[in-house]
């Protein structure tokens, strides 16, 4: 999802109270016992194989640190790096959307922070992180990848939407959701019934 931070300061904000439908793995636990629910458009794999066992449907249930993918409930796509851009001559990407969830592009990494259930979303094909350009707060403002740099719009509350979809709430401006838009993603004002803002996280080894 961004750079000119320097020109802004560390602009920190707290982050909300989390409220999860499911439990939600410990940030020091095990990156591979973490998961996230892959319901609805996602396709539900929650780790039932041909006889349906249940020994995988709790850790691809469980949102924690690990590799992910990020599907859209409103276009059952998978959010990914796209093309190549820049914000004040340095580098960064664009987002868009794609079937193949499989792909480098459409893994993501989430890594915890200090604040429990909040996040930095790094892309593995470039390892730039997900970043809401600039810190910008309107909403529209597009969300892309960077440079890592530690700044707030970079970190992300992953927080319980519903049983099976999470909604992205970026640390600069808390208030704000990640919404899907048709060219890739961008930051628009939270709101429950936004079908756009409904992400289904995915854990790469439960596709």
């Amino acid at each position: 999802m961004l750079g000119a931070l320097a020109l802004l300061g560390g602009c920190k904000s707290t982050p909300l109270d989390v409220v999860y439908a499911a439990d939600v793995v410990d940030a020091g636990s095990d990156a591979d016992a973490a998961g996230a629910g892959a319901g609805g458009g996602a396709g539900a794999s929650g780790g039932a194989g041909a006889g349906g066992a249940p020994a995988d449907a709790g850790p691809c249930s469980m949102v924690g640190p690990g590799r992910y993918v990020l599907r859209s409930r409103a276009n059952g796509l998978c959010l990914g790096q796209g093309a190549p851009t820049t914000v004040f001559g340095n580098p960064g990407f664009l987002l868009d959307f794609a079937a193949d969830c499989r792909l480098p592009a459409r893994s993501w990494q989430l890594s915890a922070t200090a604040t429990p259930n909040v996040f930095s979303i790094q892309n593995l094909s470039s390892g730039f992180v997900l970043d809401v350009q600039m810190a910008a707060i309107r909403d529209g403002t597009p969300v892309i990848t960077y440079g890592e740099n530690g700044f707030d719009n970079q970190r992300f509350e992953v927080r319980s939407r519903d049983t099976f979809a999470s909604e992205l709430r970026p640390q600069h401006h808390p208030q704000s959701c990640v919404s899907a838009a048709p060219d890739g993603a961008e930051i628009t004002a939270c709101e429950p019934t936004d079908s756009t803002q409904a992400w289904l996280l995915q854990r790469s080894d439960c596709l």
